[in-house]
């Protein structure tokens, strides 16, 4: 008798450790935020280069995990935002610019597969906090909650409004007190001070510091030194850099700050002459596919997890933030994904490069602002980087090549010396935009629909 209530209590013993390991493994799941500003460049933070004013707080997240130091996104708003959606080339599903996704009827693809839906299948809730720019309208299929998000709080297009914005909470729109920034922000914080039964995903998308842009009165006083558009710059990332502050702040106050995995990237280059961002010593801007258009801050940090105070040399791209919050969220990669788990590379268990070559497609916008232009046989620009080499390709120019290592301004064009290297990336180049989809812009299209048919002036 004694042997067999020992028996059946050994067995509930086994049976409840088991479930308190399954809970604790589920609780175990990083909740992950997966911040993106927007149009701000490497110059504009301390960590990655920037020295005209101080970003004490991004510097602090940033010296918390790891430094991308060839962090690399697209040259504009909507292919960064498929990518880090989908972990996938946006050229892969007909995203090449914004054109498509600037018109009322346009969207994502709705047969990729969003980070959001795949976390939230694996039990997380999700959120999305301020700039969409992947399709309009809540009731529409390409809309925030149709797309993997629980709750959605921001706008849709490519530009809001930085005082008393016009935000949708889950499709209803209406003017919001306040300046968007701190708005943004206070949403974020409070949720996270709420409780939690599950792990989250919030992606936070900041509108700072794109066009129209307004700064605080109380923010310019505090750049001094600086005038113009980079005065007004500096005032918004100041401003910003307060609210990053503040949301790690809170992270630590709620002590979820230990089991969370935070990314901070900029959704393409600066674009100093219209907005007074910096792009640090790279040339070309937001719309380029030279370094200044595609280089950008990129932080992770996960306390345990990413090594303080760390930095990783070789390539990453924005489409890898989706890979390794699947696997830290132990959710299967799909197949079809071109982004990569990080994780083993910044521990230094992969001593190999994380894309042994990244690529590039762009229509260059100068071509369709001018009048009487054709949009669709705009000038592309096109780039491929394997290492150190980087090949450019605009329109019919001469392809010309970079050691972006030695000459990160790409300023020594070293084609000629260097025949075979050219040969060889167009040819790998060929066979990647073999595989991608091709870009359409609909007759109807009413901003772009109309320049297909203009003659090209003379």
């Amino acid at each position: 008798m004694r042997s067999r209530f020992s028996s059946r209590l050994i067995c509930m013993l086994v049976v409840m450790c088991s479930a308190g390991t399954l809970v604790a493994e589920e609780n175990a799941k990083p909740n992950i935020i997966a911040i993106l500003v927007d149009d701000i460049g490497v110059g504009d933070f301390g960590f990655s280069g920037g020295t005209d004013f101080p970003t004490p707080n991004i510097d602090a997240l940033a010296k918390s995990g790891c430094i991308f130091t060839n962090g690399y996104a697209l040259p504009s708003c909507s292919p960064t935002r498929a990518a880090l959606m989908t972990g996938r080339y946006p050229a892969r599903f007909g995203i090449e610019d914004n054109r498509p996704l600037d018109g009322p009827k346009g969207g994502m693809d709705v047969n990729e597969v969003t980070l959001p839906t795949k976390l939230h299948e694996a039990g997380y809730e999700t959120r999305l906090i301020g700039k969409w720019h992947l399709g309009k309208g809540d009731h529409f299929e390409f809309a925030p909650r149709n797309r993997g998000f629980d709750e959605f709080y921001g706008y849709f297009g490519a530009a809001g409004r930085y005082v008393d914005p016009k935000l949708s909470r889950n499709g209803t729109e209406k003017i919001r007190k306040g300046y968007i920034t701190d708005l943004l922000t206070d949403e974020v914080c409070h949720f996270l001070k709420q409780k939690h039964d599950k792990p989250f995903f919030i992606h936070l998308a900041h509108m700072a510091a794109h066009l129209p842009q307004v700064a605080k009165p109380e923010d310019l006083a505090r750049v001094p030194n600086l005038t113009g558009k980079r005065k007004t710059a500096a005032a918004i990332i100041t401003n910003l850099d307060d609210n990053i502050g503040r949301l790690m702040a809170t992270l630590k106050e709620t002590g979820l700050d230990q089991n969370t995995l935070v990314f901070f990237i900029s959704d393409n280059g600066a674009e100093p002459p219209v907005l007074g961002t910096s792009n640090g010593p790279h040339r070309g801007m937001k719309f380029d596919v030279l370094e200044g258009g595609i280089r950008v801050p990129f932080v992770a940090s996960w306390p345990g997890h990413i090594p303080a105070g760390s930095t990783y040399e070789p390539m990453v791209h924005v489409m890898d933030a989706y890979s390794t919050s699947l696997v830290a969220a132990g959710v299967k990669v799909p197949a079809n994904v071109d982004g990569v788990d990080l994780m083993p590379y910044v521990a230094g268990s992969n001593k190999s490069p994380v894309h042994p070559q990244l690529c590039w497609i762009y229509n260059d916008h100068k071509e369709w602002r001018i009048p009487g232009r054709d949009t669709n046989l705009a000038r592309p620009l096109r780039s491929i980087r394997e290492g150190d080499w980087k090949l450019v390709m605009e329109g019919d120019n001469a392809p010309e090549l970079y050691s972006v290592s030695s000459d990160p301004g790409e300023s020594k064009n070293v084609a000629n010396e260097n025949a075979g290297v050219v040969e060889r990336l167009k040819e790998d180049y060929s066979d990647w935009k073999a595989k991608m989809k091709p870009q359409v812009i609909g007759d109807d299209h009413p901003l772009y629909g109309r320049f297909k048919f203009m003659k090209p002036k003379k």
